[in-house]
């Protein structure tokens, strides 16, 4: 790795020490939600597209889950949710997803440690589809002006070569109403981390797949259609008249530890008694390209920035 790019990472490491990442339930970060008690909550939240680090498939991912969780005064809490993708002619259960971990707070320190296991229906074409597990370890520190983060995340395939280490930072200021019934919080957040995850789905989802011909679940099978023409699918290139030959995908970046993203968004949230209502626009920009090899066809990756956003609700039971 360069050098610059090594002090780069120091900084941000020192100078975003702490934080509190954003994710899928928005609201569960919210400081106007503090609860020394033990309860139980649900939440129903809408996602127009999905984006992991800057990344995506070419088709939207617009997703409804279900959630449900439960957080004992200990600390130790799990959660288990269903994503129902919306998208047309696309309408499925697309992931199950079940959380364990634990979490404390200390004066203005937050920390919390979590376990996630992840199973995509076959025909998933989520950037994350080829991921089985991620072990992550958050820490966060509220300087009353602001909030500063670190978490450290592993993202591991179904072999340990597929394995990913990424760092995620982001700095934020709360602006809370007098009645404590409304926040939100500008965020900025920079991320860090190898694209084996990437490369995975590349492989299985959108490798010579321009078209979007459709996949027969992850075996690298494809349809053919009734021109004589080859589809690329997976390691092989089909051809329709019967010949096959073997083709490789490598991504030149993947096992390299790099700045994937910058991502800016304005989540808020709403609280009336137990009900809580959220909303997070995101605009994320996305950087160095992933250099595809296809045999001796290099491809450069097409990314640009992404606007998308999130909205929700969540009821909890003390």
């Amino acid at each position: 790795m360069e050098a610059p790019k090594i002090k780069l990472i120091i900084i941000w490491v020192f100078i975003l020490l702490g934080g509190n990442i954003l994710g899928q339930n928005i609201e569960t970060n919210s400081k106007l939600n503090k609860n020394t008690n033990s309860y139980f909550s649900l939440y129903l939240n809408y996602s127009n597209d999905y984006v992991f680090m800057g990344r995506k498939d070419s088709i939207t991912a617009p997703y409804l889950y279900f959630i449900a969780e439960y957080q004992h005064k200990s600390g130790f809490y799990a959660n288990g949710s269903v994503s129902y993708l919306t998208k047309d002619e696309e309408s499925r259960v697309d992931l199950f997803l079940f959380d364990l971990g634990y979490n404390f707070t200390v004066d203005n320190f937050f920390g919390d440690f979590s376990v996630t296991k992840y199973f995509f229906n076959e025909n998933s074409y989520n950037v994350l589809s080829e991921v089985d597990i991620n072990v992550s370890a958050l820490a966060n520190i509220d300087f009353k002006i602001v909030n500063l983060m670190l978490t450290a995340s592993t993202y591991l395939g179904e072999s340990s070569s597929d394995a990913d280490f990424f760092l995620f930072s982001e700095i934020s200021h709360d602006f809370v109403t007098n009645n404590k019934k409304f926040q939100f919080s500008p965020t900025a957040g920079i991320y860090f981390g190898s694209q084996n995850f990437y490369e995975a789905y590349y492989v299985n989802n959108r490798y010579g797949n321009g078209g979007r011909p459709k996949l027969k679940g992850k075996n690298g099978s494809g349809n053919s259609n009734n021109n004589g023409d080859k589809i690329e699918s997976g390691f092989e290139t089909i051809d329709t008249e019967g010949a096959q030959v073997t083709s490789e995908l490598v991504i030149k970046e993947s096992e390299n530890f790099n700045l994937m993203a910058a991502e800016f968004s304005l989540p808020m949230w709403y609280i009336h008694n137990s009900l809580t209502i959220s909303l997070k626009p995101s605009l994320v920009f996305p950087f160095n390209k992933a250099t595809i090899f296809v045999d001796d066809i290099i491809v450069k990756e097409d990314i640009k920035e992404t606007f998308y956003w999130m909205l929700g609700c969540s009821y909890k039971f003390n």
